[in-house]
């Protein structure tokens, strides 16, 4: 007999398509929510852990991915979603989250973080933090997931005050809104499903994302140029119910700790691969890449964002602060070593 592992907190229309789906005897299906499309870094990286744990657990835990936002969840809802046990496992991208928690919009403090590299040290030193908060809503941190650098997708090189003046733009959490807002852009903050119907109506005409989610997202089909200001490395995190993981077998913990850990290490390790697959791919299908950000707009950009990292440091009192230091002095001991 198939054993479902959710509870159907307002989805259970959705989730009761998902039993289904075939399985051997006794295997656990556990649904898994992404807003992400399946071909998108995050996409991939959900179906490899798939594999991992379906070989881990032997075959006793398999995953039901939905993507796309296919159950009616984007980020903002998941916390709760999981939490609750609508779900149990979810891939959720953070910074929408900032309302709930100021951690959430760490990975997105402007031009902090520029590459996978420092992404990951910054990550590393939140991660206690992440889960003390996590575990307030009922759930366990298995992983995170990177995303490449964002920048800006534009009908034009988006390289100066003036090209940004005025521009109607997505941005996808309050740091990114207040930062173009101080810049003078027109910024609205949307989730992912949103973004498309808005380029394809006028609605705005940028979008901050990085270069491999907007090529998922097919938004080449509406804008030409797509500017590399290496603004932020933001990421997702991959959670599971809390009171599913204690209820598993120390065995089938081990597997999916197991399975999380190659996982994590598969996507971090591959996220430069896809940042130069996806200029490739976007170089083919005619998307302009700007490379050479002039060293001054950049500057300004990042005047805009001081009183954003220093609001943020505010709402997360001496823990803002102390989080901060230990980054600066973990990075510049890399630097220092190479």
């Amino acid at each position: 007999m198939i054993k479902k592992i959710t509870t159907t907190l307002g989805l259970s229309a959705v989730l009761s398509v998902a039993l289904a789906l075939p399985a051997s005897a006794g295997t656990v299906i556990w649904d898994m929510p992404n807003e992400y499309p399946s071909t998108s870094v995050q996409g991939e990286g959900d179906k490899y852990f798939g594999v991992q744990l379906k070989k881990t657990s032997k075959g006793e835990i398999e995953i039901a991915h939905h993507f796309g936002g296919a159950l009616g969840l984007k980020s903002k809802d998941q916390l709760d979603a999981v939490g609750d046990g609508a779900v149990v496992l979810a891939n959720t991208f953070i910074p929408p989250l900032g309302g709930v928690d100021p951690i959430f919009l760490l990975s997105s403090l402007p031009f902090l973080s520029s590459n996978t590299e420092e992404a990951k040290t910054l990550y590393d030193v939140a991660k206690p933090e992440y889960q003390r908060v996590l575990a307030k809503y009922n759930q366990k941190l298995l992983y995170a997931s990177p995303w490449p650098s964002s920048g800006l997708w534009g009908k034009e090189a988006l390289t100066n005050n003036e090209a940004v003046n005025n521009l109607k733009m997505r941005t996808y959490d309050a740091n990114g809104t207040k930062v173009f807002r101080n810049a003078g852009s027109s910024p609205i903050q949307l989730s992912w499903a949103d973004i498309v119907p808005q380029l394809s109506t006028g609605g705005i005409d940028g979008v901050l994302t990085s270069i491999e989610a907007g090529l998922s997202g097919s938004f080449n089909d509406y804008v030409s140029h797509f500017t590399a200001l290496n603004y932020d490395s933001t990421i997702n995190l991959i959670t599971m119910n809390l009171d599913t993981w204690n209820g598993l077998s120390p065995e089938l913990q081990q597997a999916v700790t197991a399975a999380a850990t190659e996982t994590e290490a598969h996507v971090w390790n591959n996220t430069s691969n896809v940042v130069q697959e996806a200029y490739a791919a976007g170089r083919e299908k005619g998307l302009t890449i700007v490379e050479d950000v002039p060293t001054n707009f950049r500057s300004e950009l990042q005047s805009a964002a001081q009183p954003v990292i220093q609001e943020w440091v505010k709402k997360m009192g001496p823990k803002g602060e102390e989080l901060l230091s230990q980054y600066r002095a973990a990075v510049a001991k890399k630097v220092a070593s190479n």
